[in-house]
């Protein structure tokens, strides 16, 4: 009679543990957010079966885009001028929760849960042929206010966070800010040989890697002195940058070429290119899972490729634009 009862009540316990916390125990996987900029969505994708699971409608020609996973939120950049905005997203619900009005042609954004504050790059406002945007949104993450813009070169693309400095990259004036986040002010300016876009951080080895888009290089700069270290060739264009610090690797999408090349980060040279799809720009790493993710913009796919031996295992197809006749589609990539 007592094992019967045991058994009765285990068996209650497991089912009422499946019940409370089924979701969670069923979806353990990681997800990939993929922004689609020709019809306005952001594509969620189940990184145990390699499919898109679900579709979240954002703004108009969504870029850059950057997860909280402290707060479980992601923050998505719609960059048509028309729109200029960052949508933010629940990740808990996968349900728009909020939008903030930013400068003109957003193109990235950054989060800093510990303090609450995000920056979105004011890229592209193009007037006479002249882009006069040199500016980043300050976000209040709290209120999804604007409030405050720091002044830095032009044409802001991308932008990480290394401590209490934000390095951005100036499109318009080949240029690197280093911004203070204490205070919101530009402390150095680093000159860089062309167009700088990508850009990634190594936290532990404290260098800063920055696509230098006409060059087809990679700028290595020391995240604690501000400067330039050394270039690194990668091929015709460079575009964006992820690192894979437990591996010391970075990765570097060469849209033009369909490769990304792999950079060994300690020596800081090419060791391997990897054919991918159509018009490769945005990159992530997964570096538990092994996996790099690269968003093939001509073809509408991403692409996913083994860290273990740098070979392609898989592609995933994404749904075509259905809201513009753009035909590339997908640009920006972030794992949660």
């Amino acid at each position: 009679m007592k094992l019967k009862l045991v058994i009765l009540v285990s068996v209650c316990c497991i089912f009422t543990l499946l019940t409370v916390c089924g979701n969670d125990l069923f979806a353990a996987g990681k997800k990939l957010y993929v922004t689609n900029s020709g019809n306005n969505t952001v594509s969620v994708i189940d990184t145990a079966k390699n499919e898109v699971v679900m579709t979240i409608r954002v703004g108009v020609w969504p870029a850059g885009i950057e997860i909280d996973s402290k707060n479980k939120k992601a923050y998505v950049v719609n960059s048509s001028p028309g729109d200029s905005t960052v949508s933010v997203i629940n990740l808990a619900s996968n349900d728009v929760v909020g939008k903030i009005k930013v400068g003109i042609g957003p193109m990235s954004v950054v989060v800093d849960p510990a303090s609450g504050a995000g920056y979105a790059a004011d890229t592209e406002n193009m007037v006479d042929g002249k882009n006069l945007n040199k500016t980043l949104s300050v976000l209040d993450l709290k209120t999804n206010t604007v409030k405050g813009k720091v002044e830095v070169g032009v044409g802001p693309f991308d932008m990480h966070i290394f401590g209490n400095k934000l390095f951005v990259s100036n499109s318009g004036d080949k240029t690197v800010s280093v911004v203070d986040t204490v205070d919101n002010k530009v402390i150095s300016t680093i000159k860089v040989s062309d167009t700088p876009l990508g850009v990634a951080i190594d936290q532990t080895k404290k260098k800063v890697y920055v696509a230098i888009h006409g060059k087809g290089e990679v700028s290595v700069m020391d995240a604690v002195g501000n400067k330039e270290t050394g270039t690194i060739k990668v091929g015709k264009v460079a575009w964006y940058i992820a690192l894979d610090p437990a591996k010391n690797r970075a990765y570097v999408t060469q849209r033009e070429e369909n490769t990304v090349s792999v950079i060994d980060t300690v020596a800081d040279k090419v060791i391997e290119k990897i054919s991918v799809g159509k018009g490769p720009i945005g990159i992530a790493v997964d570096p538990e899972g092994s996996r790099v993710y690269v968003v093939n913009h001509a073809d509408v796919s991403v692409s996913v490729i083994d860290t273990t031996n740098n070979k392609v295992t898989g592609t995933i197809k994404l749904a075509p634009a259905t809201d513009s006749s753009y035909s590339g589609s997908p640009w920006g990539i972030a794992i949660y």
